[in-house]
Order: structure tokens, then sequence, then C-alpha cells
């Protein structure tokens, strides 16, 4: 699994009329020395912990993960989805004080969509838009409607490559290291084989309450957490929960938790005997305590997922569960179906026995996570055996073969409500993650469709429900939680300001 932390130390120093004061920020990079340019290396954590500090969008994620304007002033969209037109804010400079223009906007269009654009996922994205600019609009065409397109927008930072020669954007890829000018809160006032110093932007909308900002980059989490509990580091990101009993060791510690926009969820193969009835795997999913494995396993680290869409994703409304975990009425329909109780404790039917296999990937906490599902469905009169799979070999080798009865995943889809990948008929592998085996539901891939395709908040909001309700009668997965990170903080930086939803450090310069 690769690391998803990256330490960072901080010297923060606040304005005149304030006391110096120390701050070291800690995260753990992929691949150090870190990369300044937030397109290269965009999938490091440490530069997507670093990119809001630095630059902004045309779009941003608000407090409920809804795409609004960032550097954009407005955006309409066509009735048929494929058009949108935005314009920028007037008076937009980036750090050198030079005017940032639309000119800026299709030239980091124009490299992200070059041959040989460094970052697959970002190419993908924005494979087949076409940018133009008229006047003080730019115009973006698609070849098919995507209601994923806004949140494709918020996720690219636009840099000042507008006056740039293409020779020089070519560059770029390996120069990362190089500062370029900001439009973000901080810009970089020099560099070095150790650290990275920030100051506060001139041009940026609002000064910063953190005027110098030292970058340290290190390679561990068992560095960065050295450093916290040695009091030389004053907050590290946790992604797990072992991570985070380990830093609130600290005296005065503090834990400050963010919904990431993945989910973790329970998939049963199909064709497997007894997994083929649906009446098993409702029961499954009836019987699942939610709640008890976010305070066992995770300890408390994670939302509840009662439905395909993240839960991540406020602005479609915070999934619940709509009946408590039954394990007496799920037996009772398992009973009812025929599914006996032997005298060994474990169900079987006509002389197939509900013994499975649970594989999972080797990847903290998600085997803790395994063993809690299991106990629960023995509990059920599934017989059920944790089988741990290197992380590496776990989806080509165990998912995407279908070669698993029980798998137990975790997924990240960013702040996109499109799920079509991992549940339309025609997304089977190679073409996407359906992986269950069953049988083709027509009503799902209709509304699946119009979720990837609908073109306001309310269209998405009902084509939602509409999935969420085809799923839950289909059941081929049980939807387990969301992963949450946690920011923890000494009690010098106990005002941090972190958001409910999406990056730690979306909110940093207002600590």
């Amino acid at each position: 699994m690769a690391a998803t932390l990256a330490a960072v130390s901080a010297r923060l120093i606040g304005d005149l009329t304030q006391p110096v004061v120390n701050y070291r920020v800690a995260l753990v990079a992929d691949r150090l020395p870190l990369s300044l340019d937030p397109l290269v290396d965009a999938t490091d954590p440490a530069v997507a912990a670093m990119s809001p500090l630095l630059y902004r969008s045309l779009l941003r994620l608000d407090a409920s993960a809804s795409p609004v304007p960032d550097l954009a002033a407005g955006m309409t969209t066509s009735l048929d989805g494929l058009t949108y037109r935005l314009t920028l804010r007037s008076g937009l400079h980036w750090s050198d004080g030079t005017a940032l223009t639309l000119q800026d906007v299709l030239a980091t269009i124009d490299w992200v969509q070059s041959h040989g654009f460094p970052g697959t996922s970002l190419a993908s994205a924005w494979n087949g838009v076409d940018a133009t600019v008229s006047g003080a609009t730019l115009t973006l065409s698609l070849a098919t409607p995507r209601a994923s397109f806004p949140v494709t927008m918020s996720q690219l930072p636009i840099l000042p490559l507008g006056t740039m020669t293409h020779a020089a954007v070519a560059r770029l890829a390996s120069e990362s290291g190089t500062p370029l000018a900001t439009s973000g809160p901080y810009e970089v006032a020099g560099t070095n084989s150790s650290a990275i110093t920030l100051v506060s932007n001139p041009y940026a909308d609002a000064r910063p309450r953190m005027g110098r900002v030292a970058v340290l980059p290190m390679g561990s989490f068992a560095a960065a957490a050295a450093a916290f509990a040695a009091g030389s580091v004053d907050a590290v990101l946790a992604t797990t929960p072992a991570e985070r009993a380990q830093l609130l060791r600290r005296s005065g510690s503090v834990a400050e938790d963010v919904t990431t926009f993945g989910f973790v969820d329970l998939i049963f193969n199909e064709r497997v005997q007894g997994l083929s009835d649906p009446v098993v795997r409702s029961a499954v999913n009836e019987a699942i305590d939610r709640t008890q494995i976010i305070s066992g396993p995770l300890e408390g680290l994670g939302v509840p997922q009662y439905g395909p869409i993240p839960a991540g994703i406020l602005w479609l409304g915070k999934a619940t569960a709509s009946a408590l975990p039954n394990p007496q009425a799920a037996g009772a329909a398992l009973t009812a179906d025929g599914w006996a109780v032997g005298a060994n404790g474990d169900r079987s039917r006509n002389g197939v026995a509900l013994s499975f296999t649970l594989s999972v990937p080797d990847a903290a906490p998600l085997p803790q996570v395994a063993t809690g599902v299991a106990s629960q469905l023995d509990a059920l009169g599934i017989a059920t055996t944790v089988a741990i799979v290197p992380s590496g070999q776990f989806l080509s080798g165990v998912l995407l073969s279908a070669a698993f009865q029980l798998a137990l995943a975790g997924w990240d889809n960013g702040a996109d409500p499109d799920v079509s990948s991992y549940w339309l008929s025609t997304a089977t592998p190679p073409a996407g993650f359906n992986v269950s085996g069953g049988p083709v539901d027509a009503f799902l891939d209709q509304d699946l469709t119009a979720l990837a395709t609908a073109g306001s908040v309310s269209q998405s909001t009902a084509a939602a429900v509409r999935v969420a309700a085809d799923l839950a009668a289909d059941v081929p997965a049980v939807f387990l939680y969301a992963p949450q990170e946690s920011l923890v903080v000494s009690r010098t930086l106990a005002r941090a300001v972190v958001t409910e939803v999406g990056s730690p450090f979306g909110d940093a310069a207002a600590w």
C-alpha cells in the first residue's frame, strides 16, 4: 500500500501584531523531493495537501462537497449538459503581481491534454474536452454529458502557464521542484534540500493568519510520529486508527477528524453457490451492525454508510439506516428460505453450506474490519474465514479476476456521485469494477446513466435515490462505512479549522 502521509514541519509566524509562534505540521510523502507543481505527482498525499495552500481552481468544493465558483465568477450549463461557460473574477493576480487570465486556464488544460503529460488520471478526466476563449468567456465543450464535470474542474489547479512557450511548459514535469507564481494563500519564498519556505501571498483574497511556513518533508509516518511525540512537530495527519491512537499518546493532543470521499463495502460474488441467493445477501445486509464496526476495529475513525453514494458527498444528503440491524430477523429469513442451522452452528441447504472465505487486502485497518464482519456473519450461522492478501495483488489477482467469494474492499471515487464504474452492467473488468457477477438490472443501468448525466442538483439527487433503491433490492454488496482521516494537533494548534469532509488542509490558512 502506497504511503498515505507525508511529514511536513512548519514554522508559522503570525502578523507583526501577534507574538511569533512556531508550528510544525506533519504529513508523509510517497516520493522525495516533494513536487511543488500540483499537477505533477498529484496522487502523492503530500502534494495534494500542499495544493490548496498554493493554488486555486476554476471551481472549489464547499463544506458540503458541492462545486462552487473559485477563480470563476460564475458558470452556466447548457440544457443538454454538453457546454459549460465560465468567466473569471475580476482583479485576479498571481503572487508575482502579473494578471491571472483565461490564457493561463487554456494553457493549463492544454498541458494536461498534451502527449506525455505525467498524470494519467487527470489526463483521462480532461480527455475529449474542447476549451476555447471568446472575449471574457471560457467555453468547455464535452462529447457526452458528464454530471461529474464540475467536480473535475474543482480538481484542476490552474497554473501560471499563459505566457510560457510550449517548450517551457513541457519541461515542467522534470522541473517540478522549481517554484512557480501562485494564486492561493501562500507563495514559495525559497527551497533547499530540507525545507520549503512559504510566505503569505500579497495578492491573496485574504491574508492567512500564518504569515510564514517552513515545510520540511519526511519520508515515513514513523519519523513524523516520533517527531510529534518529541514535541518537535505540532500536527500529523493519521489515516488509520492505530496511527491516530499513537499520536494521541502525546499529552494535550487533539484529533480533528475529516470524512474522506472513499467508501468500504463487503462484495458478494454472486457466481458462488449460496451467495447467488438474494435472501442470503439480504440477510447479511440486515444483520451487519455498522456502528459496532466503527466503534470496534475502527476506533471511531469512520462514519456509517448505508448506500452506494460516498457519505462524504454531503450535498446529496446523509443516508441513514431504514432500520436498526436485526440479526434475529435475518436469521429467521434464512431459516424460512431453507438454510437450516446444523449441529456445528453453521447453516446449509441441500448439501450447500453457507461457508465462505472473506478476502481482504493487507492494508490497515481493513483486515481488522474484516475480522469484525466475519464475527457478525459467524453469529448469523454463516461460517466465514478471513484471508489476507498482499495489497499489490488484491485488485488484479482477487477482485478483477473474480477469485473471491466474499471481499472487503476500499474505493475512492473522489467527490463524484457517479458510481456507474462500479455497478453498471457494462462496467465489468477491464471496463470497470463491477465484479459481483450479478444479473443485468435494466432499471439500475438506466438510473446509473441518469446519475452520470444529470444536469442539476435536483436531477442528481433523484437519480441517486433511485440508484440506492435499485442496489438495495439487488444487494450485490453491503456498504459499510466511509473512512475518515484525523489531523492530530498539539494544544498550541488547538484552533485549527478542519472541514467536515475533503482535505484536512483546505482551511489551513485560517488556523
